[in-house]
């Protein structure tokens, strides 16, 4: 197996020498999924959930391919999408139990989500910091 890592490193040796947890990707259908999802519903049309990958680096791939906004289960995975830079426009999809997590994640207004949609079925405003 040869390919290239986070950040360029490169990748040799067998599946068994990885170090797991670890995202395999074959790179001609990652692109020709980009390619295709960006055809079919272009810029705000889509909205990537980011639950199903968990990765930043491909989540900076959909947005490099126009999807600005992204849909986040967790508020952990809102502040790896944060700080990844990738927090412009993030929607929370589930409740929010402890909300001091959400003023924790703003509390950085460099590193805050610059739009903020909070689950419907909390109606508090957002936290100090956020914009609706």
């Amino acid at each position: 197996m040869t390919g290239t890592g986070v950040e360029g490193t490169s990748l040799a040796g067998t599946v068994d020498e990885l170090r797991t947890p670890a995202l395999l990707v074959e790179a001609g259908a990652l692109e020709a999924n980009l390619a295709t999802m960006s055809a079919a519903l272009p810029g705000e049309r889509l909205r990537p959930h980011i639950k199903p990958h968990k990765c930043t680096a491909l989540a900076a791939r959909q947005y490099a391919a126009g999807h600005h906004g992204f849909t986040c289960a967790t508020v952990r995975e809102v502040e790896g999408m944060v700080a990844a830079g990738l927090g412009e426009d993030l929607m929370l999809a589930n409740e929010v139990l402890d909300t001091r997590r959400l003023g924790a994640l703003v509390a950085d207004g460099a590193r805050s989500p610059s739009r903020w949609t909070p689950p419907r079925p909390w109606r508090r405003p957002p936290p100090a910091g956020c914009v609706r």
